[in-house]
Parts: C-alpha cells; sequence; structure tokens
C-alpha cells in the first residue's frame, strides 16, 4: 500500500512540474495572437481554478489508475487460464500497477474534460481565454495529439505486461517473459528458495541466475512452493 501511494505521489508531482514546461512550449509553438487578453485579477482566480482542475485530475488518475491494475490483473488471470497446468501464475495488482498507473494518468483526461462545464460553471468562458492566453491557439489540437501518443504507449505497455505468466507442472516451471520468449527449467535446475517473510513472496533462483520473484504473482499456495521444494530438493529458505 505504502508503495502504491509512493507511485501516485511521485506520478503527481512529475505532472505538477512538467505541466508548466509543457505550457511554455505551447506558448512557442501557438502564441495567441491578437486575441483578448483577460485582467491580472482574472489570471490570479483562474490560477486558483485551475488548482481545483488539478486536484479534480489527480482524484480521476488515483481511481482509474487502481481500477486498471486490479482489472488488468483479473484480465491476465483469465487469458492465461489453463487446465493443461497444475498451477498457472500470472502478475498481480503490483506487477500491474505501473501501466495501469500510466493508463489512467492518461485517461484521467477524459472525466476532467467532461466535467469542465460542472466545476467552472459559469467561468467556462473565462477559462477558455485563460486557456489560450497561456497555452496558445492550436493547445486543444497538440493535446489531442499527446493525449493519442501517450494512450498508444499505454496500449503498447499493457500488451507487453500482459504476457508474463509461469506455468507450473509436476516436473518443470515454464516461464514466459514480456517478449513472449518462454523457457523451460526442470525442477533439478533450481538453485534456492527463498521466503521474503510475507504470505506468497518468494525469490526462487535457478542454475542459469535467473531469479523469479512471487511477490508479483498470484496466487501463490502453499502447495506450489511444497512441490517444488520437494522436486528440486532444496529447503525453503528464510
Amino acid at each position: 500500500m505504502i508503495d502504491i501511494l509512493k507511485s501516485l505521489l511521485l506520478s503527481f508531482i512529475a505532472v505538477a512540474v512538467l505541466l508548466p514546461v509543457l505550457r511554455y512550449a505551447l506558448r512557442r509553438l501557438s502564441p495567441a495572437g491578437q486575441q483578448a487578453s483577460i485582467s491580472a485579477d482574472e489570471s490570479r482566480y483562474m490560477q486558483k481554478k485551475e488548482w481545483q482542475l488539478t486536484i479534480a485530475y489527480f482524484i480521476f488518475a488515483s481511481v482509474l489508475s487502481v481500477f486498471f491494475a486490479g482489472a488488468l490483473a483479473m484480465l491476465a488471470s483469465i487469458l492465461h487460464l489453463s487446465s493443461e497446468h497444475m498451477f498457472v501464475l500470472t502478475p498481480n495488482f503490483h506487477a500491474f500497477f505501473a501501466p495501469g498507473l500510466l493508463l489512467g494518468l492518461t485517461t484521467a483526461m477524459l472525466p476532467l474534460r467532461l466535467s469542465h462545464s460542472t466545476l467552472l460553471g459559469q467561468d467556462l468562458d473565462l477559462y477558455r481565454q485563460y486557456l489560450v492566453q497561456q497555452e496558445g491557439l492550436r493547445s486543444t489540437r497538440i493535446y489531442r495529439i499527446l493525449f493519442a501518443f501517450m494512450l498508444i504507449i499505454s496500449v503498447v505497455v499493457l500488451w507487453f505486461a500482459m504476457r508474463w505468466h509461469v506455468n507450473v507442472d509436476e516436473n518443470q516451471v515454464q516461464v514466459t517473459n514480456m517478449l513472449n520468449q518462454e523457457r523451460t527449467y526442470p525442477h533439478s535446475a533450481i538453485e534456492s528458495i527463498h521466503y521474503m517473510g510475507a504470505e506468497g513472496e518468494y525469490l526462487i533462483t535457478f542454475e542459469d541466475q535467473t531469479i523469479l520473484n512471487t511477490a508479483y504473482l498470484k496466487p501463490v499456495p502453499l502447495d506450489l512452493i511444497a512441490l517444488l521444494s520437494d522436486r528440486s530438493g532444496k529447503r525453503v529458505i528464510r
């Protein structure tokens, strides 16, 4: 939970730092030209309103990030479900939180855009003038291009992350990485099994020094660890 809060906080700090840089670039690319500028008092008022929009964006992003991480973990379980293997391990919520956060930060712009009229009310027209002054005439078009680019990046990252899974059978462990490369290890290739102090969290090291961290996989029942320990002849190290 603490790691998730840290990731959310870091992402929000990054957005807060990058937004002024993006606005400066937009002003250089598409200056406001002869558009009527708003007064200093109106500008300060809009800055306060913009903080409200920023907080709303962070709320939308947090909710969507958590939702996508959980939904993707469930979808991965469904996609890799197989009765041909004794155990099938797929990425869990923690494994999908980073790609889910990327998708959440991207798609949070949609509910924010739809809620502008509700959050701003009668100040909507003034806010549009403020945006033109701050970001230039073509900022909306550039934001759409940026949104499409980030959405494509998010989908590509999720597509690769969804490939990772582990199949465990009576005599072997089959690991499929994010590049869809498969490695098959007999149980005798296991060098060590380290218990990390929390339920379902183990570090399994193979002879080629490949390390499987089950903290990012689900489910990891005790029967699975008992099978690996028995077949490999390695005791679980605490």
